[in-house]
Parts: structure tokens; sequence; C-alpha cells
């Protein structure tokens, strides 16, 4: 071989060596949410808040890339978790009893798979998620405790009740984040995400609003049943993981 072919071969060496490094693999990535759920017509009217229904809270979702640190791949597999609540309400104290707030909440931890829809190592790339797990309907009441309730009654219990009701739960929906090459040093990336779900699943029963009563520290209240369809806005940030091997 003589100097020339030698310094050919050296050079496409390197040039593909450096390829390689620049190569997007996305082994895994982390998204971080706020929410805000869009409730149907029936849970509109089982949450009965003053925003229209409308419920606020965060999610976060983990993902890897099926194909590990080798390439893209069009499908990752991961875990997601959601968060909302849907408003208080309060009891005034009595003479014989503390302020008492209900809040009521709205929990899943679902499997997630997403599909995604890009190629390109870098710039826009819509996606297509689909999910299955367990939604959780709750609602909680606790002594609404003021700095004064924190430093003379801490014997009283802060929780006096709490329910909760499980069922199956589904999600689809679609988004998109931005791809962007790693830093010199193959440090991960990060980006604006936004996903638009419709979550449905089973009839759940939950606490009517304004039903919540406590007498001597026994809480009553009234149930009923309705689906938890909604649709789900979530943005927030996307975070890729180290590309560079």
């Amino acid at each position: 071989m003589n100097r020339k072919t030698f310094f050919i071969a050296l050079l496409t060496a390197g040039s593909m060596h450096a390829h390689a490094q620049e190569t997007k693999t996305e082994p895994f990535t982390i998204s971080v949410y706020a929410n805000a759920g869009i409730p149907s017509k029936q849970f509109k009217e089982a949450v009965s808040n003053q925003f229209e229904g409308t419920g606020v809270g965060i999610g976060s979702s983990v993902l890897f890339n099926v194909k590990g640190k080798k390439e893209l791949s069009p499908l990752a597999l991961g875990i997601d978790f959601s968060y909302l609540t849907f408003g208080r309400d309060k009891i005034a104290a009595t003479s014989g009893a503390p302020p008492h707030k209900t809040t009521f909440n709205f929990y899943s931890v679902s499997a997630v798979s997403r599909v995604i829809l890009s190629k390109r190592e870098t710039g826009f790339t819509p996606f297509i998620d689909g999910m299955v797990g367990v939604k959780i309907v709750n609602t909680r009441t606790k002594i609404d405790k003021n700095v004064l309730n924190i430093l003379l009654n801490n014997d009283q219990p802060e929780v006096i009740n709490n329910t909760n009701d499980y069922g199956l739960g589904y999600g689809l929906g679609m988004g998109w984040y931005t791809r962007k090459m790693a830093g010199d040093n193959g440090q991960g990336t990060a980006s604006f995400t936004l996903r638009i779900m419709y979550l449905w699943g089973d009839q759940t029963s939950y606490v009517k609003r304004g039903s919540m009563q406590v007498n001597n520290g026994y809480v009553s209240y009234e149930t009923g049943h309705t689906n938890t369809n909604m649709v789900l806005i979530q943005l927030g940030i996307f975070i890729s993981s180290p590309t560079k091997f």
C-alpha cells in the first residue's frame, strides 16, 4: 500500500467513525408535562367545578428505543404517569370541629407504545401514542390546617378519609418533539413537546361534589357512577439520552 492510499484509507475510517458517533439513536427518552384535562359531558357533570370541569396537573413518561443503542427505531415502549386535580370543596369550622377540605383527583399509570413517524435524525418529529393501564379516581378529606392548627393540634390526624376507585383505562393520541444532535461530549438534548391524548375506560364510582359531611369525626358522603373520558393536553420538556458511544 503506497502512502497516498494509506492516507485516503485513514481519512475514510476517521470519517466513518465520526459519522457513527454523530448518529442519533435515542436509547431512552424522558418527558415531563404540565397537564390540562377537558372531560366529556358526563364526567364534567360529575366533577362539577368552577372551571367548566377542567382539571390540571402533571405527567411524565419514560420510553425505550426497541433497538437500544444500535440505531433509531420507529417504535419505543415504556411507562406513563398522569395526575389531575379537579378542585376541592371546603367545610367551615364549627364549635366542635376544625375546618375540612376535600380534593377530587385522577391518576393513571399505563404501559405506552410510541410509533415515531420520522426517520430524520434532527428536526420536527411527530409520533402516535397508545396506552393501556390503571386509572384511579381519588377523593381525599383532610383537616384544613393553618399555621396555628399545625402548632397547636399536632395530635389530630391530617387525612380523615380517603376513597379510591380503580378501573382499566385506555389512551390514544399524537404529538411531536424536536430531535437535536448531541453535543461534543455526547450529552443528551432537550426540546419542547406537545401531546394530545383521548382517555377513556371503565365506568367508575365517585364522591358527589358538595355531599361530604363530617360530624364528630364521622365522614359521610354520596356516590355516583361516571365515565372518565377526557381530552388530555400535555405541554412539556422532552429529554433525549446521550447518543455517542
